[in-house]
């Protein structure tokens, strides 16, 4: 089973590509008899038939072939429910210890992407298993806390926000898988917050704090999606069916049939083939335009960002445009929530360690002398601070409200 990508502009979809049975899907022979699951190819030889062994990211696809068969972590990744001894016995595994230190590895290297291009067609297998071995980091990390081991469920978080980061390479596929993993790691830390000491309140903070400072990696990306989106529709000029295939799957996700946009433009061209080049023009000049303003919205201040607006005029053009590119809102709001998620815990850490400093919650955000923390990412306002006795809850203003409460 294959992943295919589909990217113009951010118009993202994962397909299962055809050639597995339903037998094979469900673990049933023809005769309705139970059968092994077939075992995954490794992805390292495909990805990297000439490897370097200076690339972080060779060590993580790695760590993916080593887990990727390993019944132990399926059977942990299919309960719901752990328990902390299964989760020491699935960690103790020597493959499972391997893929972690290649994981580990991979961090003190540089990263760049295995991908010299990338189009419609280009799969990208490897990013379900770096979830997965998120997934392991994050069990690390309650296991390190269950041992008392704050320190290394430190650690854990450190390294699991570093390969979330970094992972981030060449397409917004890397970027949504990224923030996933930032995600994983937030939650579970999130969970064992009265298990920190002053000392470890002040680590958590820095470690936030490193994070905030680093460059957005959806600034990079977005660059790049912007490449990428032209090249792939520059690649259908003059070809018609091509473009009819591509518009064939941008609208996968809704039962492989195009929208009301696609429609449009497959009729005009149905009618004027010799359109389809006045068609792109138009297409990649909005496409352009729409990466121009958001880039541009990227770069600003919360307060001064503005509704990024598409092209919703008749035109062929603008309808294929539309067609084949999704609302880059939904993407900017994936990363401001991991940006929430990130200032979240630093704030939690602060009010933390006020704690300990004084033997009572602050009064307001105001007494933890952080400004730059405690502003919500969504609004640019302070974050919603509530005490309620020996408790209090943090309050961000998404348009679907999160709430930390502790």
């Amino acid at each position: 089973m294959r992943v295919r990508y589909v990217s113009v502009f951010f118009g993202m979809v994962l397909v299962l590509a055809s050639g597995v049975t339903w037998a094979q899907t469900t673990g049933l022979d023809a005769s309705g008899a139970a059968q092994m699951p077939m075992p995954k190819p490794p992805i390292f030889p495909t990805l990297f038939p000439h490897p370097t062994n200076n690339n972080g990211y060779e060590e993580w696809v790695r760590a993916v072939d080593l887990i990727q068969n390993n019944a132990k972590v399926e059977a942990l990744d299919n309960d719901e429910s752990p328990t902390l001894a299964f989760k020491r016995q699935v960690l103790a595994d020597p493959v499972v210890v391997q893929a972690l230190l290649l994981l580990r590895a991979g961090l003190n290297k540089q990263v760049y992407s295995p991908r010299t291009t990338i189009d419609e067609n280009t799969p990208l297998p490897e990013l379900a298993g770096f979830r997965r071995l998120a997934r392991l980091l994050r069990y690390e990390e309650y296991v390190a806390f269950a041992d008392g081991r704050v320190d290394a469920a430190i650690g854990c978080l450190r390294t699991g926000l570093g390969f979330g980061y970094r992972v981030q390479t060449d397409n917004f596929m890397n970027g949504l898988v990224g923030v996933a993993i930032h995600s994983i790691m937030l939650k579970e830390f999130s969970q064992h917050l009265d298990q920190l000491s002053a000392y470890h309140c002040d680590d958590v903070r820095r470690i936030v704090e490193g994070f905030l400072s680093e460059e957005n990696p959806a600034v990079h990306l977005l660059a790049l999606e912007k490449i990428n989106a032209m090249k792939m529709l520059e690649a259908h000029r003059s070809d018609v069916e091509g473009l009819f295939a591509l518009l064939k799957t941008a609208g996968v996700d809704e039962g492989n049939n195009e929208d009301a946009d696609g429609a449009a433009v497959r009729a005009h061209l149905l009618r004027r083939p010799a359109d389809v080049n006045a068609v792109l023009d138009n297409a990649l000049a909005c496409v352009s335009a729409l990466y121009d303003q958001t880039l541009a919205n990227m770069r600003l201040p919360l307060s001064q960002r503005k509704p990024v607006t598409m092209d919703k005029t008749d035109s062929p053009g603008a309808a294929l445009f539309r067609a084949v590119t999704g609302d880059p809102e939904i993407i900017l709001k994936k990363y401001t929530r991991d940006q929430s998620q990130l200032r979240m815990l630093g704030v939690h850490a602060l009010v933390h360690r006020y704690r300990w400093e004084h033997n009572a919650l602050p009064g307001s955000l105001t007494e933890l002398s952080a400004p730059g923390m405690v502003k919500d990412a969504f609004t640019g306002s302070e974050i919603v601070y509530r005490r309620d006795g020996d408790r209090y809850t943090l309050t961000i203003q998404e348009p679907a409200e999160a709430v930390g409460r502790r």
